[in-house]
């Protein structure tokens, strides 16, 4: 699908939001979760949504985020590929639909931080940016914004927090909510850059939703090891409560791990790892420290292998350590949508269900 850049005009913004009959209905509100589950399941969703019925079906889901937009440094937002009658669909089922803007030249780029870095020094990039994403979510159909700008650097933390503030007051204006992904941290303003860029306190003020990124713990940047360690996860969400809302933290959960071999690492989804255990009948441990499934295996040519992934077991261990440590906190953050094996969505309902 050919990107299209959206424009903003006051008179525009004005018509689309008025309110007709047989239009989707908006609250400025975070849905209640169902009956009998206390905490919200959110989802990223990318290019595929083989995997979204399966959420619905199983009653595990209340907000989806979809990730098909990207800004630039102008503060012009494009869209990729995207499924808008999939919003509508979401949406008709009690689900809320956030449309995810990332700070990527395109759908398939890499972050950069010179995008965050033009549009939080410029107030004329900054307006446009706040009126795209506004009529992103107003002509589109969506619930809120969801903003995850990587690698924003340290300088511009105090910039980012006022441009936040100001983008929260427009789509609340509008009855919709803000997200912002953050990186993981236990202290302020933390120790690396992309830590540094996000003022927990002064963002937990404005958005509606923090979800920190409580994985990636372990990498090709690193020796084998799990994605979220649970002392790690444990000491991350317990320095947010101190100054962020609890009912506005969601803990990340990672549908993925890694597979080190060769000298470096590859991504690994719960599916493929389930395929490989079956097709060679695998003995999988879990690490201790995360809960993680642990495997090593020397492959036909003689490669040693070493993974770490989420399965079943490990999922429910770091379900239950929300339930017991952080029941006030607002849910789950899902990196991502079709990594998962199916019956994820069935220990969801069943555990964050009392």
């Amino acid at each position: 699908m050919v990107a299209a850049v959206i424009v903003l005009g006051l008179a525009a913004l004005a018509l689309a939001t008025r309110h007709h009959d047989g239009a989707p209905s908006f609250t400025g509100r975070l849905n209640t979760p169902s009956a009998g589950r206390h905490q919200r399941v959110a989802a990223w969703l990318t290019s595929t949504t083989r995997t979204l019925d399966t959420a619905l079906a199983a009653h595990a889901l209340d907000e989806v985020d979809c990730d098909w937009y990207t800004i630039d440094a102008n503060g012009a937002v494009s869209a990729g590929p995207q499924n808008l009658a999939l919003v509508a669909a979401a949406r008709a089922q009690g689900v809320q639909a956030f449309a995810t803007v990332t700070n990527r030249p395109s759908s398939r780029g890499s972050f950069t931080s010179s995008i965050p870095r033009a549009i939080l020094r410029s107030e004329q990039s900054q307006k446009r940016a706040v009126d795209a994403l506004v009529q992103l979510a107003v002509t589109k159909g969506y619930d809120g914004i969801d903003i995850d700008w990587e690698l924003i650097p340290a300088s511009e933390r105090d910039a980012f927090s006022r441009f936040m503030s100001t983008l929260a007051t427009a789509l609340h204006a509008h009855d919709r909510l803000l997200s912002v992904a953050v990186f993981a941290k236990t202290s302020e303003a933390g120790r690396y850059d992309s830590q540094k860029a996000t003022d927990y306190r002064a963002l937990g003020k404005v958005v509606d939703e923090l979800k920190i990124m409580t994985y990636s713990f372990s990498g090709p940047w690193s020796s084998a090891g799990p994605q979220a360690p649970l002392g790690w996860t444990r000491s991350v969400i317990e320095f947010a409560k101190t100054i962020v809302p609890a009912r506005k933290i969601y803990m990340g959960l990672p549908f993925y791990g890694y597979d080190w071999h060769a000298g470096g690492a590859t991504a690994v989804q719960a599916t493929d790892a389930a395929a490989l255990i079956t097709a060679h009948h695998f003995r999988v441990a879990h690490d201790a420290a995360s809960g993680e499934a642990d495997l090593s295996y020397t492959d036909t040519s003689g490669v040693k292998h070493v993974l770490y992934f989420v399965d079943g077991k490990a999922l429910t261990t770091k379900l239950d350590l929300m339930e017991s440590a952080f029941p006030d906190i607002g849910g789950i953050a899902i990196w991502q949508l079709y990594h998962e094996q199916p019956a994820f969505w069935t220990i969801i309902a069943q555990t964050l269900k009392r």
